[in-house]
């Protein structure tokens, strides 16, 4: 965020924007936390809407509650040019989930009540009723049959594997695998017109989730990303889902780099359950981890981006 903050990126932003949309950003924080106000612009946004903007009103956790925040964000966006691009960060489901409002509770959630895990939970079905509320208003703008809508989270829950979160997340025991295993995030995508086509078993991150927004818009992916699209097809899955740590998941191999009861070299493990594998199983999607970590940290550290993108070598 402050480091390579004068870098030239080249971002979804700079793409959709040479494709004639306007760009926008908006999360209810401090603009300067993160540097956001600065890198926004590099980013490609030519407008932002921070705390100031979007004003006071209800609050969940660190800051505007999400329903307040969509209201406000999309009322903006909508009066400005079209075809446009909208980023929108969230806030109401952010750690550490000390409290949730009262007020806004719908769920019994027993002995999970009060707990971290509990708040998240409410956090979510907020969230949940929140993006209803969203899908609504772009109804009643006349915008839903022209709007193709993309929801992600940018890391997991930061929960840890606590014995009630394995138990919501299905899985009967901790294993060396657990930690990697639940490091996920859901991704969305809801097409114009809010028609639904099922779930796309590819394996992927979160690089790959530009790539796929602008296959589907039918904009040219900028020859500097590393990601592919998420797109269903006859062949195997052959992508790799690199951790910043140098760990590794694939279709049917699961490569942990280090942690608790982690050996020095690694370890393998099944993509499915977690059962150990010997290692050098893995030891072909560990060498792509590791060469598409190096390709993605090479990009920023010597700002490649943009000769990349310009047909650079």
């Amino acid at each position: 965020a402050f480091l390579r903050a004068d870098n030239e990126f080249v971002t979804i932003a700079h793409a959709l924007a040479a494709a004639g949309y306007a760009t926008w950003s908006a999360h209810p924080y401090k603009r300067g936390f993160w540097n956001r106000a600065v890198l926004h612009p590099r980013y490609g946004f030519a407008r932002s809407l921070f705390a100031r903007e979007l004003g006071p009103g209800p609050k969940i956790a660190w800051g505007l509650a999400d329903d307040a925040f969509f209201d406000r964000a999309l009322a903006a966006i909508a009066e400005g040019p079209r075809p446009f691009f909208g980023f929108l960060i969230t806030l109401s489901v952010h750690h550490p989930y000390e409290s949730f409002p009262d007020e806004r509770k719908v769920l019994e959630l027993g002995r999970l009540e009060g707990t971290a895990t509990g708040n998240y939970l409410h956090g979510m079905r907020a969230m949940d009723a929140a993006v209803a509320g969203l899908f609504a208003d772009l109804e009643a703008r006349g915008l839903a049959d022209h709007t193709l809508v993309a929801i992600y989270g940018d890391h997991d829950a930061r929960l840890g594997a606590s014995p009630e979160v394995l138990a919501l997340a299905g899985i009967p025991r901790w294993t060396p695998a657990v930690p990697a295993l639940i490091e996920r995030v859901p991704v969305f995508i809801v097409p114009a017109g809010g028609e639904l086509h099922g779930e796309v078993d590819r394996v992927g991150s979160l690089v790959d989730v530009a790539p796929t927004l602008l296959h589907l818009l039918g904009v040219a992916t900028p020859g500097s990303f590393i990601g592919q699209p998420l797109l269903p097809g006859p062949g195997p899955d052959l992508g790799v889902a690199a951790y910043a740590d140098g760990s590794a998941l694939a279709a049917d191999h699961l490569y942990v780099a280090g942690g608790r009861e982690i050996g020095r070299r690694g370890a393998c493990f099944t993509a499915s359950g977690g059962d150990p594998r010997p290692l050098e199983e893995c030891h072909a999607l560990a060498s792509a981890a590791a060469a598409l970590l190096a390709a993605s940290r090479a990009v920023v550290d010597f700002d490649l981006a943009r000769a990349l993108a310009e047909g650079g070598e």
